[in-house]
């Protein structure tokens, strides 16, 4: 789908790590926002405050009709949307953040009105994208919280919303590497049909030399023995190198067992950078996509 080009292109940090109910606030009230209260920062006048300075000068800047983009770490974006409106003056404050005793004027209440292009990305809100190499932003652009883009970006990053293999679950970067390696070891049919734990070997016993552990050991429906690493977030090459290096020392410690299978399960994105996909396949290790999913359901009587 074509889309028109926009007058200006933004980006805004949403600092889920701080807050981690920022994004779905974002989503849900159709807003960006930053900080800096007042009235110790004011929306004109003099400041000290350099980061403050940017800050007010990028918001001023800002006009109905221009592209905004909400950038997560780790090269993710929550969405794209149109500028409606802003409510950044000293007496619009409107904190998103609660008031506390750090923050007695609460914080992130400098409003940018937004209307989402739920078109574009995942129609889920917790869903969130993980931009591939060619559609991310140059670090340079990602120091301040909100600043200008670079027009050209605007197509790369929308193509890449709209590539499904692209989408990625916000709540898979909690930390759970040991949740996820103890329910592959309880489960290990879940990762492959007829595989179960080792009968021999345990993964929590059994040390290198180097006092290092493989997270799982596994037996696949051959008897064949899988050594399984977790990785929370996107796959490096240096992930890869790790696996790889646990299968070697395995087999040299454990010579009976034959060639030994090496799989890294990982989060980020189905997708892999190519020069992952390319040093997996020259070490012979599997990549296997995780995706964390929590059902409720009310208790009964």
């Amino acid at each position: 789908m074509n889309r028109a080009t926009p007058n200006a292109l933004w980006r805004v940090t949403c600092h889920i790590w701080q807050n981690p109910g920022q994004w779905p606030f974002w989503y849900r009230e159709q807003c960006c926002a930053v900080g800096w209260a007042p009235p110790e920062y004011t929306l004109d006048g003099p400041s000290d405050d350099r980061g403050w300075t940017g800050a007010r000068n990028a918001l001023k800047k800002i006009q109905p009709g221009d592209a905004i983009v909400a950038t997560l770490p780790e090269n993710r974006v929550g969405r794209i949307g149109t500028v409606v409106d802003k409510r950044i003056r000293d007496d619009e404050w409107d904190p998103i953040v609660p008031p506390d005793a750090r923050r007695p004027t609460g914080g992130n209440g400098r409003r940018i009105l937004v209307r989402w292009d739920l078109g574009v990305g995942p129609a889920d809100m917790n869903q969130v994208v993980l931009l591939p190499p060619a559609s991310r932003i140059a670090p340079a652009l990602l120091r301040r919280t909100i600043q200008p883009l670079p027009l050209d970006l605007y197509p790369r990053i929308v193509a890449a919303m709209e590539d499904e293999a692209n989408w990625t679950s916000i709540i898979g970067r909690f930390s759970m590497e040991r949740a996820l390696s103890d329910y592959i070891a309880l489960h290990p049919d879940r990762l492959e049909g007829g595989m179960i734990s080792h009968p021999l070997l345990s993964a929590r016993e059994h040390a290198f030399e180097d006092h290092t552990r493989a997270d799982v050991i596994l037996e696949d429906r051959t008897r064949r023995t899988v050594i399984v690493e977790c990785k929370q977030g996107i796959p490096t090459r240096q992930d890869i190198a790790q696996v790889a290096a646990y299968r070697e020392r395995l087999m040299q410690k454990q010579p009976t067992l034959g060639a030994v299978r090496a799989m890294l399960v990982h989060g980020g994105s189905s997708r892999v950078a190519s020069d992952v996909a390319t040093a997996a396949h020259r070490h012979r290790v599997e990549l296997v996509y995780h995706e964390l999913s929590v059902l409720f359901i009310n208790s009964r009587t």
